[in-house]
């Protein structure tokens, strides 16, 4: 197998959160359309979660604006999901109970999110302004699930897919219920109509 169509391997546990650093951008002009807006960087400590201006928080992982990890198993829930032009999909935290492979990987995307929000000065009294990509059921009757964005531009997939022994090549190929491990990763966080999202991208699949 070609070694670039492979998972890097790179789990939660190998990742030094103590290194991560977030820089915000503002938004040079509010009033244009969101394909034309531009962005400046910005090392003031008011550029946080109420300035007018707010664009985004560019995250870094030494000095690569992507922070990488590698899932442990999971199963993708819904098949490949498509909102518009928008594509994702739903990663079970498969035995979140029992398994600590899946309780350490679980507990490392709350605290990357825990720790944007405190980054932008969200507390108790304003946390509902921060989306979590964690999703629950209603009646959490079942294990929750992660919510990762499939990277889709000029009419193509910018995420990778491939597996062991399947024949599985086209991602809307995948079924509900199909386990995967994936490369995920977390670039930008974005201000949208007063609340906050840092979503993750897959950028590989690996059917199993």
């Amino acid at each position: 197998m070609n070694n670039s169509l492979q998972c890097k391997n790179l789990t939660c546990e190998k990742i030094n959160k103590k290194i991560i650093k977030f820089l915000p951008h503002l938004c040079d002009d509010m009033s244009v359309k969101n394909n034309e807006k531009t962005y400046t960087k910005c090392n003031h400590k008011d550029c946080h979660k109420n300035h007018q201006r707010f664009g985004y928080l560019q995250l870094f992982y030494y000095q690569n604006p992507y922070l990488y990890v590698t899932t442990p198993p999971m199963k993708c829930l819904f098949g490949i999901q498509k909102n518009g032009n928008q594509f994702s999909m739903s990663l079970q935290f498969m035995n979140l109970k029992e398994n600590q492979e899946m309780i350490q990987f679980y507990e490392f995307i709350q605290e990357i999110e825990f720790m944007i929000m405190k980054y932008l000065g969200l507390n108790e009294n304003d946390s509902d302004r921060f989306v979590s990509q964690i999703k629950y059921d209603k009646q959490n009757k079942y294990d929750p699930n992660l919510n990762v964005k499939l990277p889709f531009s000029y009419n193509h997939f910018e995420t990778d897919i491939y597996s062991d022994n399947s024949s599985i090549t086209n991602i809307f190929q995948i079924q509900n219920f199909t386990p995967m491990e994936c490369d995920i990763y977390l670039d930008k966080i974005w201000r949208m109509n007063d609340k906050f999202y840092a979503k993750w991208k897959c950028k590989m699949i690996h059917l199993l």
